[in-house]
C-alpha cells in the first residue's frame, strides 16, 4: 500500500477534484431533469445518511489506539478499547483492530439519531417520497455513494491514511460532520421563508466546505475553521507492550467459551431493551415522512427493513464486544507475574506482578456464573497511576484459578441466588411487561410497538431492584 507520507505530498487541490466533482454531480439534475432546490438537497441528505455504514467500515482498520476516557468505572467497552493486537481477515485489506469494534456500535446508534433529525428538518419543505421515487434521483444518491467509497479507497486503505487515525477520530469526525449538516438543513429547509436558491446555495456550500475540510486535515493542512469541522487530531500514543518473561509459562488457564457466550447473550439482551425504543422512535418518525397515500409500497417495506437490520446490527455488535472482551483471552503465570494473552490476535495484553494484585472479590451479580458455576473475579493492579482494575474470568476452575495466580480471598465460593425474590422479580417484570403489551397493543400499529418499547424500561424498573437485590451480598 502506499505510505501515508506518499499521499501527504500529493497535489491537494488535484486530489481534491474527483471529490469536488462527486458533491456537485447531482447539480447535472438541474440541468438535464430540470430538479428543483428540495430535490437536489434530498439527495444530499441521503447521501449524508448513507455513509454512514461506511464510516463503521472505515473505523475498523483505524490502526492507532483510540483516546480512553478514564473517569467512572471500566467498561466493557473501554476494556476492549484499550486491547492490542489485529487480526487480519483478508490479503487485500488492512488489519482489523477487536479495540475498534465498540466504535462501530456508536456509529449506528447516531445513524437511526441523525437519520430522524434529517428526516424532521426536511420533511416539512420537501415532499420526500415523491422525489425518491423518481429513477434518476435514485441514481444520483447511487453515485453519489459509490464516488465516496471509491475516495475512501483511494484515500483511506489504498492512500494508507487508516495508519495515522485512531477510530475515535474517524467517528468523532463524521458525526460531528452530520450533525453540523443536519443543522444547516434544519436552518435553510425553508423555501417560503429563505427561497430556493438560499437552499441551494447554502447546502452545497456547507457541504463542500466540510468535505474541504476533511480532505486537508487527511493531508497535514488543518486550517482554524477547517480543522475543527475535520474533527479531532489526538489520538493516544501507543503504550509499551506488557513485559512478559522468555519461555514457556508456567500455567495457563482460558476464560470458559459457555460462560463467554451467556454473558454476550445477557448484557446484550439487557441493553437491547434500552436502544431497541430509539431505533423505533426514530423508524416512525421516518416511516410518517416516506410513506404517504401515494408512496410506492417498496419504498414504504424498504424502510422498514432498513431499521429491521438496524435493530440487528447494533446488538451483534453488542455481542461481539462482549466475546471479543472475554472470549480469546488466556490468564499465564511466567515466575511471579500474571500475562493477559489474546489468543485470537496473538497478543499480550497486560502484564502485572503477582504481589501487586490486590483487593480480590467474587463477582457476586454475575448470572453466568450462577447458572453455570464459573468465577469471575474482580481485582485492582498496579500503583500509583499504573493501577487499574479489571474482571479476571469467567473460568471453570475458580479454586485452580485462586492458588494458580495467588489471589488473597477467604473463599472463591459463590452463595446462591435468592430464589424467592428472584422469582417476585420474574413474575413482576413479566406481569408489567404483558399488561403493557396487552393495554397497547403493538401488533396493531407501529406507534403502538414504540409505545411498547419506550414504556418498558421503565415497567421494569420495580423488577429490576428485586433482582439485584437477590444476588448474594458482597464480601
Amino acid at each position: 500500500m502506499v505510505s501515508p507520507q506518499t499521499l501527504e505530498r500529493s497535489p491537494s487541490r488535484l486530489g481534491f477534484a474527483p471529490i469536488l466533482v462527486a458533491n456537485l454531480l447531482p447539480l447535472a439534475g438541474v440541468l438535464a431533469f430540470g430538479w428543483d432546490a428540495a430535490t437536489l438537497v434530498t439527495v444530499y441528505a441521503l447521501e449524508v445518511v448513507l455513509a454512514f455504514p461506511l464510516t463503521a467500515a472505515k473505523a475498523l482498520f483505524a490502526r492507532q489506539p483510540p483516546k480512553i476516557d478514564d473517569d467512572g468505572d471500566p467498561s466493557v467497552s473501554d476494556e476492549l478499547k484499550q486491547r492490542r493486537g489485529s487480526a487480519e481477515l483478508v490479503s487485500w485489506l488492512p488489519p482489523v483492530y477487536p479495540r475498534n469494534v465498540p466504535f462501530v456500535g456508536t456509529v449506528f446508534t447516531w445513524f437511526a439519531g441523525i437519520s430522524m433529525v434529517v428526516a424532521m428538518a426536511i420533511s416539512a419543505a420537501i415532499p420526500v417520497a415523491d422525489v425518491l421515487w423518481r429513477s434518476e434521483v435514485v441514481l444520483s444518491i447511487v453515485a453519489l455513494v459509490a464516488a465516496t467509497a471509491a475516495d475512501a479507497w483511494r484515500d483511506y486503505f489504498r492512500g494508507g491514511r487508516y495508519e495515522t487515525v485512531s477510530a475515535y477520530e474517524v467517528v468523532q469526525a463524521h458525526l460531528g460532520q452530520m450533525f453540523l449538516l443536519a443543522l444547516v438543513l434544519m436552518a435553510v429547509a425553508s423555501p417560503e421563508a429563505i427561497g430556493g436558491v438560499a437552499l441551494l446555495a447554502g447546502f452545497v456550500f456547507v457541504k463542500v466546505l466540510v468535505e474541504w475540510a476533511s480532505f486537508r486535515a487527511a493531508h497535514g493542512e488543518p486550517g482554524r475553521l477547517t480543522g475543527w469541522l475535520a474533527g479531532p487530531d489526538d489520538p493516544t500514543e501507543p503504550a509499551d507492550p506488557p513485559a512478559v518473561p522468555d519461555g514457556d509459562p508456567d500455567v495457563r488457564i482460558s476464560t470458559d467459551d459457555t460462560a463467554v457466550l451467556y454473558t454476550a447473550v445477557h448484557q446484550t439482551l439487557f441493553k437491547a431493551v434500552f436502544f431497541a425504543q430509539w431505533i423505533l422512535s426514530s423508524l416512525v418518525v421516518v416511516l410518517s415522512i416516506v410513506a404517504g397515500d401515494d408512496t410506492p409500497l417498496s419504498l414504504t417495506v424498504g424502510t422498514g427493513v432498513a431499521f429491521a437490520l438496524l435493530l440487528l446490527v447494533i446488538p451483534a455488535a453488542e455481542f461481539v464486544e462482549t466475546v471479543l472482551r472475554y472470549g480469546p483471552l488466556e490468564y499465564r503465570r511466567y515466575g511471579d507475574r500474571l500475562v493477559a494473552y489474546d489468543t485470537w490476535v496473538d497478543e499480550p495484553q497486560w502484564s502485572v506482578p503477582l504481589h501487586e494484585i490486590r483487593d480480590a472479590a467474587v463477582v457476586v451479580d454475575h448470572l453466568p456464573d450462577h447458572l453455570l458455576g464459573t468465577r469471575t473475579f474482580d481485582v485492582t493492579m498496579g500503583w500509583g497511576d499504573d493501577e487499574f482494575e479489571r474482571d479476571l474470568g469467567p473460568v471453570a476452575d475458580p479454586d485452580a484459578f485462586v492458588s494458580a495466580f495467588e489471589l488473597r480471598l477467604r473463599t472463591a465460593d459463590l452463595d446462591p441466588i435468592d430464589r424467592r425474590l428472584a422469582g417476585a422479580a420474574v413474575v413482576l417484570g413479566v406481569g408489567f411487561a404483558g399488561a403493557l403489551i396487552l393495554w397497547y397493543k403493538p401488533w396493531l400499529s407501529v406507534i403502538s410497538l414504540v409505545s411498547v418499547a419506550f414504556l418498558l424500561p421503565f415497567s421494569l424498573a420495580v423488577p429490576w431492584g428485586l433482582w439485584r437485590l437477590a444476588y448474594p451480598s458482597p464480601e
